[in-house]
This record gives C-alpha cells, structure tokens and sequence, in this order.
C-alpha cells in the first residue's frame, strides 16, 4: 500500500510564558495522536513562518492547517503567506482540512467574510449539528447527525462564498464547517484538543482573558470534556479524502 503523505502547517504562535519543551507545547503531538497509528501514513510538520511554497511544492497528498492565537481577517505576515501559498494547493489538487484557524484562513481565501465571533470568546465543549449537505461528506461518516465537540475561538466565518457547501452548525457559531468542491474543508472546532489541552493553553491567559468573558472562565476550563468523537474527522481526512 502506497504511503500518504500528510503536511501539517502548524500556524501557533507561542507566548513567553509557555516553556520550550513542555509536552503539550507540540502541535504536531496533539495531531499525531489524533491521528493514532498508520503505517500507511506519513507526518511532516512546517511552521507557518518557514518557506511554505517550498513545503507545499514537495511530493504530498494532503495538508492540515492548524488552530492559532492569530487573527484570520488579519494583515498578519505569516497569514499573508499562507493566504498566498494555497495557490499551490488549489493549482496542484491537493486537499486540505483548516481546524479552527485554518478553517477561517481557507474561507478568507475563498472569498468569504471572517471577523471577531459576535459573543466574544467561545470555550467550552458543545454539539455540533450537521446539516443535510455532510450527508454525503466522507469527513462526518460515523459519527451521527450531532455530536460533542471542543471549541476554542474568538473568530469566526460570517459568510462563505458561492461554491462553498456548509455543512455544519451550532448554537453560538453557525459556520461550523464546509467544504469547497471536495478540496478545501474547513472546521471551526478543534478534533485535535482534549479537555488536557485546553487547560495547558488557558491557565496561561487565565488573567488576561478573565475580565473580557461573561462567564467564569477558570470554571469552564476546568469542566471543559473531551470529545474523543471528532478525531475521526482526522483520520477520515487523512485515509478518506486524501488519495
């Protein structure tokens, strides 16, 4: 069996205050680990800040753009490039799935509207509703018309597109996922994060984020569940989708 080749663009952009060589500070470990064991798949990770026409001219399959601290609707430089650098990956075919960040970036780059979510911040593990369009998507098979997921966002998709099929929804954040032309898939909640995660990554904004929030946010990380579910829509990505 021919081996897949995977490259995931990790797009964060770490603070001071998380220490280099923390066992959660690894992007590429939290998606590997969703992923689980394949021997028929390969793992390559590049930064967002690295060459990524160089990384996304090489012989792969498939890419996966990762969460982020970032602004998506942003003049950020990295963003930019990464905006730019999809070119390649439409050109040469080459599906890609956008997890939170990533999804907002594919959308802008589609045409579709992305800015601050309305609500403010939204934390906490939620149900997402598919819609009848992911009937036929091969990412939600087996996992029902609704299920739990993680959310960790600031931004969102406003609008998406004509082209773009929406196939995702919820309560608080109604883009919650798409597809282009069975290419470019977007999902705005985290498959990749456990309840784990999401206390690593927030106990070190806990002080700055605690007044912006209408709810007690020290709370909701310490109740927030993991959703162990939506890590199939990585490896149905990644075994499915990529060919």
């Amino acid at each position: 069996m021919r081996l897949k080749r995977l490259l995931l663009i990790d797009a964060v952009k770490w603070a001071d205050v998380y220490e280099p060589g923390h066992r959660l500070r690894d992007v590429d470990g939290w998606f590997r680990r969703a992923l689980g064991e394949d021997p028929t798949l390969s793992l390559q990770t590049c930064s967002i800040e690295a060459d990524l026409e160089a990384a996304l001219n090489q012989e792969i399959d498939g890419v996966i753009i990762s969460g982020s601290p970032r602004d998506a609707w942003s003049d950020d430089p990295a963003g930019l490039n990464l905006l730019h650098s999809l070119k390649i990956c439409e050109t040469r075919q080459v599906p890609v799935l956008g997890v939170c960040y990533g999804h907002q970036i594919l959308a802008r780059f589609l045409g579709g509207k992305v800015d601050r979510h309305p609500q403010g911040l939204q934390l906490y593990t939620g149900t997402i509703h598919l819609r009848s369009e992911a009937m036929e998507c091969p990412l939600f098979e087996g996992l029902g018309p609704s299920f739990p997921a993680i959310s960790g966002h600031a931004d969102s998709v406003h609008s998406l597109p004509d082209g773009c099929q929406w196939l995702a929804e919820s309560k608080d954040t109604p883009i919650q996922a798409f597809h282009y032309e069975n290419l470019f898939f977007g999902v705005q909640f985290h498959p990749e994060f456990t309840g784990e995660i999401i206390q690593y990554l927030w106990s070190h904004r806990l002080e700055t984020w605690r007044s912006m929030v209408p709810f007690d946010l020290g709370e909701r990380i310490d109740n927030l569940k993991d959703a162990p579910g939506t890590q199939r829509i990585l490896t149905q990505f990644a075994r499915t989708v990529v060919t």
